[in-house]
């Protein structure tokens, strides 16, 4: 194998591949990339066996193959190579030579065969998006997500398809976030999957910005493929709970809020919360929310944002990540907030087909 390519697209193509290589992966090579020349095409593949990615960057090829290379060293020595053209060249006794301007290196490798590559899906649905829905989808919902290992199936982000309408939805039990948005109108797909978490994160830094991003689903399988990029990853098994019937059937007040400042004054008010007293109070009195929080260990802190409201005095408490960490990946202007009581869930609503569900603290 020997070719050239230039050091942006030598680092981008580590960059999009190198988060699915596992350090507690025992097959050696699967704690390489793979590097394959063909065409005019280098081809990077990493895996840990649950998640794969592979995507590919132009490049001139003089001598086709196929190699692998320690992955977190490649990104290291990518990194800090000079601009310029890179020259990679394998050889038999397994090695590669990397050399750009002056910097040269000879680095152990591994032969392409012992990399193990993934399979691919063997499609029973499949749907087109827009790649901005599909990241912006799960950017909106993927922090409520449960970290309890013991709920495997809550660790991921449910994909549900209904009456021609796809739902991005994930839970932790204390807190729901969920996406809606129309499919073609001719869809007729119908089921449920459970992405894991990783997959997710995954995509939003593989995956180019721009384009469409083909899904391809299997009973246990699912990829989500670009011009340039696929992601691969198995699914959650389980079924993931009935996550509906906790959102309320009707609200009997809502408030209007701009996202932006109450963003910020959560921030600010919260730098008071310590272990010991973790929640924030929200006070509706007249054209005023006013956010505060108090501690033995710090002190405590209040500010209001001010607001249209003209109903009876109102407080309720929350755990401040639970209400600030939707803010930060919505678009709207204004958030629409509607409770009924201090014990029952809040529904917030800005971004078309965004839901939140929040559980208040018992202040």
């Amino acid at each position: 194998m020997k070719l050239t390519v230039t050091k942006e697209n030598f680092v981008n193509g580590i960059k999009r591949v190198v988060n699915a290589v596992s350090t507690k992966i025992t097959l050696p090579a699967l704690s390489n990339i793979l590097i394959e020349a063909e065409g005019d095409t280098l081809v990077f593949t990493a895996s840990d066996l649950e998640l794969s990615i592979r995507t590919i960057v132009p490049a001139i090829v003089f001598e086709p193959g196929a190699t692998t290379l320690p992955a977190k060293k490649i990104m290291q020595i990518a990194s800090e190579l000079p601009s310029g053209d890179v020259t990679l060249e394998s050889f038999e006794d397994e090695h590669v030579a990397l050399s750009c301007q002056k910097a040269y290196f000879k680095i152990r490798s591994l032969a392409a065969e012992n990399f193990q590559k993934p399979e691919d899906v063997q499609e029973e649905w499949a749907l087109t998006l827009p790649v901005q829905d599909l990241l912006k989808s799960l950017s909106k919902v993927s922090y409520a997500k449960s970290e309890d290992e013991s709920r495997r199936y809550l660790n991921g982000v449910l994909l549900s398809v209904r009456s021609g309408v796809l739902t991005f939805a994930a839970t932790d039990g204390r807190r729901l976030a969920l996406v809606e948005r129309p499919l073609e109108a001719d869809s007729t797909l119908d089921g449920d999957i459970i992405l894991p978490a990783k997959a997710a994160n995954e995509l939003s830094r593989s995956l180019e910005s721009s384009g469409d991003v083909k899904i391809l689903i299997s009973q246990s399988s699912i990829s989500f493929s670009t011009s340039e990029t696929t992601v691969s990853s198995k699914l959650v098994e389980g079924t993931y709970p009935n996550y509906r019937q906790v959102i309320p059937k009707a609200s009997k007040q809502q408030v209007t809020i701009p996202r932006q400042a109450f963003a910020e004054t959560l921030r600010r008010v919260s730098l008071v919360v310590s272990d010991s007293s973790s929640s924030i109070k929200l006070t509706l009195s007249e054209n005023a929310l006013t956010v505060s929080a108090n501690s033995a260990e710090v002190g405590e802190s209040s500010e209001p944002v001010e607001i249209e409201y003209s109903g009876e005095k109102f407080e309720i408490s929350f755990n401040p990540q639970f209400v600030s960490e939707p803010l930060r990946y919505l678009d709207c202007e204004q958030l629409v907030m509607q409770f009924s009581d201090d014990l029952s869930p809040v529904c917030l609503t800005g971004d078309e087909g965004f839901l939140y569900i929040i559980m208040p603290m018992r202040g």
